[in-house]
């Protein structure tokens, strides 16, 4: 009698198939690994070789804030900002704004955001004799902000100082480099700071970081990218963006109102004034999340509101001047016309609530006859 051959039982095939997709998924993330390392280690040896030839690189280490910007570097002035050279005050007013990015960037001085609101506010004849100051760094965060505003800003006078708040300012650090044997920066290395990378992420996140495989399937087919989507069905997508989703929780606020209550407390000892204005990521736009839950979605401005309603410090909120067609697909940075809608925003707001600090020139007592 013929005996009956059977194969493996199908929980016998299950475990071969999972053992041999757990081995091949091992070997791509070690050969994932292996590619990134190399490609990391290509692009720093780009960027030491472009900084070499310019003589430059863009950043330079700060023991304070981490890093500033190399005065030597582009159309950096000498004070290491992205704005004419300043001098003295000479009879004039100054305003000096603070930020990041978002008005760092532009084609040229004149089209930075801050660009924008300097020659919206001269079209006044009344604002001609207030200087304007560009002291935007890129990657800064709100705490890099005031400690530059601590260490560098007061010597240059300001009359008014203003902060561009992003909603990724919540953390210390956002942005950090690495540093070779020597304590140099090292070019290339720029990179999100562990501290906000640690900083409430979503446990799909939270692998995803570990994985040079999930980042690429990810990044290649989406397979990743449709988890964390259908885990944002039950959220906002916000909530599983590493660089922002801090200013969607609690945590961080009493940090902020710290910071912004040691800047109005410098501002009273050297005889300044303050304001803060906050822009909103293209996701706030979303009709769908306003629909679900507006007060959320929105949580971040109320939040500044409120702690600059404490402080007593002039807020204004750019959400309903800007669109989603003005910002970046980043989310965060604006168009050319989003900057000019931004600055000439900002420009009317200073005017409105009689900021502005007009400069008069000081009349010299004539001599008795």
């Amino acid at each position: 009698m013929r005996g009956s051959s059977t194969g493996p039982g199908w929980k016998k095939q299950a475990l071969l198939l999972f053992v041999g997709l757990f081995f091949a998924c091992l070997v791509l993330e070690a050969g994932l690994r292996v590619m990134n390392a190399m490609k990391e280690r290509r692009a720093r040896e780009e960027a030491r070789v472009s900084a070499e030839a310019s003589g430059e690189y863009w950043a330079i280490y700060d023991p304070d804030l981490g890093y500033r910007m190399n005065p030597k570097y582009g159309d950096l002035n000498p004070d290491g900002l992205r704005d004419r050279p300043i001098g003295p005050k000479q009879g004039r007013s100054r305003l000096l704004f603070l930020g990041d990015s978002i008005c760092f960037n532009g084609d040229d001085l004149d089209d930075t955001l801050v660009g924008h609101m300097r020659a919206e506010l001269h079209k006044n004849p009344a604002n001609e004799r207030v200087d304007v100051v560009n002291a935007c760094i890129k990657g800064y965060t709100n705490y890099q902000e005031i400690g530059y505003l601590k260490k560098f800003g007061v010597k240059y006078e300001p009359d008014l100082v203003g902060i561009e708040f992003c909603l990724n300012d919540i953390p210390k650090y956002l942005m950090a480099f690495h540093f070779d044997e020597n304590g140099q920066i090292m070019p290339g290395s720029y990179s999100v700071s562990s501290q906000a990378l640690s900083q409430g992420r979503s446990w799909p996140r939270r692998l995803m970081s570990h994985s040079a495989l999930l980042v690429w399937l990810r990044d290649h087919i989406g397979l990743v990218g449709n988890l964390a989507s259908w885990q944002a069905r039950r959220g906002f997508s916000f909530d599983y963006r590493t660089d922002f989703n801090a200013a969607w929780k609690e945590d961080g606020w009493p940090d902020i109102e710290k910071q912004l209550a040691e800047a109005t407390a410098l501002g009273r000892e050297k005889g300044f004034r303050f304001f803060l204005t906050v822009l909103p990521v293209a996701t706030q736009y979303q009709q769908d999340y306003l629909a679900r839950d507006r007060a959320h979605v929105l949580m971040p401005q109320r939040k500044l509101k409120e702690i600059c309603a404490r402080l007593g410090i002039p807020f204004y909120d750019l959400y309903p001047e800007l669109s989603p067609d003005l910002i970046n697909p980043d989310a965060i940075h604006l168009t050319k016309q989003g900057r000019v809608r931004a600055g000439e925003a900002i420009a009317r707001f200073l005017e409105r609530e009689n900021l502005l600090p007009v400069g008069r020139p000081s009349i010299p007592e004539r001599a008795p006859r």
